[in-house]
């Protein structure tokens, strides 16, 4: 059996991807035989199987381990791709595989089953973390420290008192012709004027 298993891994040319044709799904990263990765492997086929047998569908997500920052995993439907944290599944292993994982492939179940017009982390996408038996939740509960602090620019309108805090991409953007309004009087963010 582990001979047959050596002998479905194949190398995809020059693109550093592992494709594991026993359960097809692809890996990319560098280091492939991580524990880590072969955890998460092995309980997101435990899942797809789950999965088929509900749905009589055949879930076989491409995984990609090259998110950082504070998210723990991102799912795109469209692409049929779940990227993954590697930092954060080391760290915290258990609720990674526990939770995250399930999370991911809830999010690409609740898109194939009931399209790209639901929200997020709405009824439906609720309905099927229960099915997998994980806890429908938004947010992972992981300490992270975040990737980057940007900095911050005072905008106002023309509402009494108001002011934002616009990070330096959105500032950057406002320099380049891009418009934002404030939600309550619908006029256009301006750079708040320096106190003397």
């Amino acid at each position: 059996m582990q001979r047959m298993a050596q002998r479905g891994r194949t190398l995809a040319s020059n693109t550093g991807r592992v494709i594991d044709a026993l359960s097809g799904v692809r890996f990319s990263s560098p280091a492939v035989d991580s524990k880590i990765e072969h955890r998460v492997q092995r309980k997101l086929d435990a899942l797809c199987r789950v999965v088929q047998e509900r749905f009589e569908v055949v879930m076989r997500p491409e995984v990609a381990w090259d998110l950082r920052g504070q998210a723990a995993g991102q799912a795109n439907g469209r692409r049929n791709l779940i990227r993954f944290n590697r930092g954060l599944a080391e760290r915290y292993p258990e609720e990674f595989v526990a939770q995250t994982v399930p999370h991911e492939l809830a999010h690409l179940v609740a898109f194939q089953q009931f399209g790209a017009r639901i929200r997020p982390h709405g009824r439906e996408w609720q309905a099927v973390m229960v099915m997998l038996g994980a806890e429908p939740c938004r947010t992972h509960r992981y300490k992270v420290t975040p990737a980057r602090k940007l900095k911050r620019f005072a905008y106002q309108c023309h509402c009494p008192d108001s002011e934002y805090q616009l990070t330096a991409i959105r500032h950057n953007r406002i320099q380049r012709g891009h418009v934002y309004v404030c939600k309550r009087c619908l006029q256009p963010l301006e750079p708040k004027a320096a106190a003397h």
